[in-house]
C-alpha cells in the first residue's frame, strides 16, 4: 500500500521521521546499540480501533539491539511480498506473523527497508488459541490465501480512517476491529488434532446450539466472537472448536454466514435511511464487492436488489 495513498484525518496520523533521534524520541523501544546499514528513514501511519492501535511502518536498514514493550499482545503483519530480516536468530519471511505479549528484548538484523503492519492490542488476547507464551517472538506461517485476506482487511482498515467521514468511521469502529480479529484467528488459532470423546461432542453440540439460538433471537444484532463467548459464558477457543467438531466450519466461516442473515434481515425491513454499505459495515463487511459475491452466492441475488424490495414494499 503507498504511504502517499493515505491522508491524515480525523483518526490517521502521518509521521515522516527524518532523523534517528526523533525516531528514539517516539519512545516504543529502548534502544541498546543500533547500527544503520543504509541511508535512515521511516515513515507510519497510525489508526485506532476500540481496544487497539494499528500501526503501518516502513523501516530501514539496520541492526538493532533493544527492549520493546509490546503492551497485552503484539502481532505483526509483513505487507509486501520480499521481506529480509532476522530476528532473535529467526529468519522472518514474507509469510510469518509475530506475535509478542508483554517485555521483549531482541536483536535485529534489517539490512534491506521492510513494511510490516504492527497491531497492538490493550488486552493480551488469551483464549483465543493463539500462541500464549510471553516474553519471546513467536513467529507463525500463514497460507497464501489467508495472509492475502488479512492484509487486505488491515489495508481497508487504513483507507477508510483516511478517507471515512467522521461519524461513520466511530459507528464502523468495532465492526472493523471484529474484521481484523477474524482474518488474524485464521492464521494464529491452533487447529485441534484430537478426536473428540462423547462427552465433549454433547458439551460442544450444547454450546453451538447457544449460539445458534442466540443468533436467531437477536437477528439485527452484529455478530462478534467475544461478545458471543460472554454471552454463552465460555472462550472463544472453545467456541471455535465446538463450531468446528459441529458444523465442520470455522466460528468465522460460520458466524460470516449468520452475518450474511442478520445483513438480509435488516436490507428486508429497511429503513428509508438503511442502505448497503452502512448495513453492510455494521454487520462486519469491509469490503462491498466481496459481500455482493458472497450475498448473491448464499440468497441468489444481490444485497441492492433485497434492499429496493423492501423499499418497494
Amino acid at each position: 500500500m503507498p504511504f502517499a495513498a493515505l491522508k491524515q484525518s480525523a483518526h490517521l496520523k502521518v509521521q515522516c521521521v527524518s532523523s534517528l533521534d526523533e525516531f528514539k524520541a517516539i519512545g516504543f523501544v529502548e534502544f541498546e546499540r543500533l547500527t544503520l546499514l543504509g541511508p535512515f528513514f521511516y515513515e507510519r501511519v497510525i489508526t485506532a480501533l476500540p481496544g487497539a492501535h494499528l500501526m503501518l511502518e516502513k523501516s530501514y536498514p539496520r541492526n538493532l539491539s533493544a527492549t520493546m514493550n509490546a503492551m497485552g499482545c503484539t502481532v505483526v503483519v509483513p505487507m509486501r511480498g520480499q521481506i529480509d530480516s532476522v530476528f532473535n536468530g529467526q529468519t522472518w519471511s514474507s509469510f510469518d506473523l509475530g506475535l509478542l505479549r508483554n517485555q521483549i528484548t531482541f536483536d535485529l538484523r534489517e539490512p534491506r527497508p521492510n513494511t510490516f503492519a504492527v497491531i497492538r492490542f490493550a488486552s493480551d488476547m488469551q483464549n483465543r488459541g493463539w500462541e500464549e507464551t510471553e516474553g519471546r517472538l513467536h513467529l507463525r506461517r500463514a497460507g497464501a490465501a489467508d495472509l492475502s485476506w488479512l492484509q487486505h482487511v488491515i489495508q481497508q482498515i487504513f483507507v477508510l480512517s483516511s478517507s471515512m467521514p467522521h461519524r461513520e468511521f466511530v459507528l464502523a469502529a468495532e465492526a472493523l476491529r471484529q474484521g481484523l480479529i477474524d482474518a488474524l484467528d485464521r492464521v494464529l488459532a491452533f487447529r485441534s488434532d484430537r478426536r473428540p470423546g462423547s462427552r465433549s461432542f454433547e458439551r460442544h453440540r450444547y454450546l453451538v446450539s447457544r449460539l445458534d439460538e442466540f443468533a436467531r433471537s437477536r437477528p439485527e444484532m452484529p455478530l462478534y466472537s467475544e461478545a458471543l463467548a460472554r454471552e454463552i459464558g465460555t472462550s472463544v477457543r472453545t467456541l471455535q472448536l465446538a463450531v468446528q467438531e459441529i458444523h465442520g466450519a470455522s466460528l468465522h466461516q460460520h458466524l460470516r454466514i449468520r452475518r450474511l442473515w442478520c445483513l438480509r434481515a435488516q436490507l428486508a425491513n429497511g429503513s428509508p435511511m438503511t442502505s448497503v454499505s452502512s448495513a453492510g459495515m455494521a454487520n462486519g463487511f469491509l469490503h462491498m464487492g466481496e459481500l455482493s459475491r458472497l450475498y448473491k452466492a448464499t440468497f441468489g441475488e444481490s444485497p441492492s436488489e433485497t434492499l429496493l424490495r423492501s423499499k418497494g414494499a
